[in-house]
């Protein structure tokens, strides 16, 4: 994998950590916002999926659904993160300019503390493009189809021509789920030619089809898994997304 995926990849575990939980009622004690020392809630942490991710590895149910919750944004000085004790006084110049706020004038309200988040997480490429990728989730959940094209094409610049890997193979996704086919389809062709292991040819072949139908729709990283020469039991779809996950980010 390449530096600039190992990069994409931790920011994306950093907002999917496992265990289950939830928003405390009222803020816990000393827990401040790293910006204007406002008390902040204890962060959220999102269950672990059960179900297969989707082909730019937007995880499954029941994390899915709490996609509204992964960010919080203080109500003293309007920051967002995933944890705002996190942020830095030297934040307060972005959160306080004008560009931060004027985000709040483009783009639908569901998207803006993800193009937010991006914003203030500018200095890490790969941070913010996975913090804009959500952003196009939380427009698809709004049914804002233009506008989750449109941060995708943002996604797909800021990782650039040289994301190969499980980066690689997401890039691919987000740029045919933007509707750009024509570079979907250029871009398959050259993660071909960078010699994939065989579960990323079984996904690259995939994409091509569905490039070839026109299709923008949101598919499952199981639908191309090649199928299992049995009967397949109901738990297959689990074991195959965790050998997945193994094989496309290292884990184990």
């Amino acid at each position: 994998m390449t530096e600039n995926g190992a990069q994409g990849n931790g920011a994306a575990e950093r907002g999917l950590n496992a265990a289950n939980g939830s928003f405390a009622d009222g803020a816990a004690g000393g827990r401040l916002c790293g910006v204007c020392g406002h008390p902040v809630r204890p962060s959220f942490r999102a269950p672990q999926p059960e179900l297969a991710p989707d082909l730019d590895m937007r995880p499954g149910e029941p994390a899915r659904s709490t996609l509204s919750r992964w960010l919080q944004t203080c109500r003293g000085c309007g920051a967002v993160a995933e944890d705002l004790t996190s942020l830095t006084a030297a934040s307060r110049a972005i959160v306080e300019s004008d560009a931060y706020r004027h985000l709040a004038d483009s783009g639908s309200s569901v998207t803006l503390p993800f193009r937010r988040w991006a914003l203030l997480l500018e200095s890490d490429l790969a941070a913010a493009a996975e913090a804009l990728l959500r952003a196009a989730w939380a427009a698809d959940d709004a049914g804002a189809v233009e506008e989750a094209a449109a941060l995708r094409l943002r996604v797909a610049a800021l990782w650039g021509d040289r994301a190969f890997g499980a980066l690689g193979l997401r890039r691919l996704d987000v740029l045919r789920r933007a509707g750009a086919m024509p570079a979907a389809d250029a871009w398959a062709r050259t993660l071909f030619g960078a010699a994939p292991d065989e579960l990323g040819q079984s996904i690259i072949a995939y994409q091509q089809r569905l490039i070839s139908a026109g299709d923008t729709g949101r598919h499952l990283i199981s639908s191309a898994l090649p199928p299992p020469a049995h009967k397949p039991h109901v738990s297959h779809g689990k074991r195959a997304e965790r050998g997945l996950f193994a094989r496309l980010f290292g884990r184990r």
